[in-house]
């Protein structure tokens, strides 16, 4: 196999096309979300915070946590929160769960922004909606079976989908059109309901022991 960046190489190699894909797709996203940056003055990894807080409860708001989340380090998490909290977008309170750690909530003002600010991307919606419902599912099951084997392999650290949940069973019902069960819920999921984001996902052993 050449590299995956030379167009000779990607000739007959569906792997290698897969890759230099997802990584036209990558500049798409940073081109956004920098256009938005510059309209609001603010850093790209600013903007994600203010949308990250807007839809993640206390105990997943805290700098440490931010840090795993984006895959960075925390002086610079820190450093774009500190910028936050000067321009009056988000405060540290206490954690009501352990008053020695703080937590980041966003100021009336940061929730006005950051609810304008999370439909940055929303301009690819109609082009995905191209697709036909069974090819969404499909692209959606395609790219969660990559995201969870990246994940085992330590090369994204955090990714709360039901494919790495200890309480997802897959293919419980495999004729059904809910072929899945999740324990948690004690309820069938077909696949549209599978999630990449879930609040009370719990790393299951054997993705956690190949982080």
């Amino acid at each position: 196999m050449g590299h995956v960046f030379d167009p000779a190489a990607q000739h007959g190699e569906v792997s290698t096309k897969i890759i230099a894909g997802l990584e036209r797709l990558s500049h798409v996203f940073r081109w956004l979300l920098w256009n938005e940056a510059k309209v609001h003055g603010l850093s790209p990894i600013q903007i994600q915070t203010l949308v990250y807080l807007l839809y993640h409860d206390d105990r997943l708001c805290r700098v440490s946590q931010l840090a795993k989340e984006f895959q960075l380090t925390q002086p610079t998490v820190s450093d774009a929160v500190g910028t936050l909290e000067a321009k009056g977008l988000v405060t540290k309170q206490p954690w009501s769960e352990d008053r020695r750690v703080s937590t980041l909530q966003l100021t009336p003002e940061g929730r006005k922004l950051a609810e304008h600010l999370s439909k940055w991307a929303d301009v690819l919606m109609p082009h995905v909606e191209q697709l036909s419902p069974k090819e969404q599912q499909q692209f959606m099951l395609t790219l969660m079976r990559l995201i969870a084997s990246l994940q085992r392999a330590g090369i994204i650290s955090i990714a709360r989908m039901c494919l790495t949940c200890r309480f997802f069973q897959p293919d419980y019902e495999p004729d059904s059109p809910a072929p899945h069960y999740c324990r948690l819920l004690e309820k069938p999921l077909s696949n549209a309901e599978l999630r990449l984001d879930c609040p009370d996902q719990e790393l299951a052993v054997s993705a956690a022991a190949s982080s």
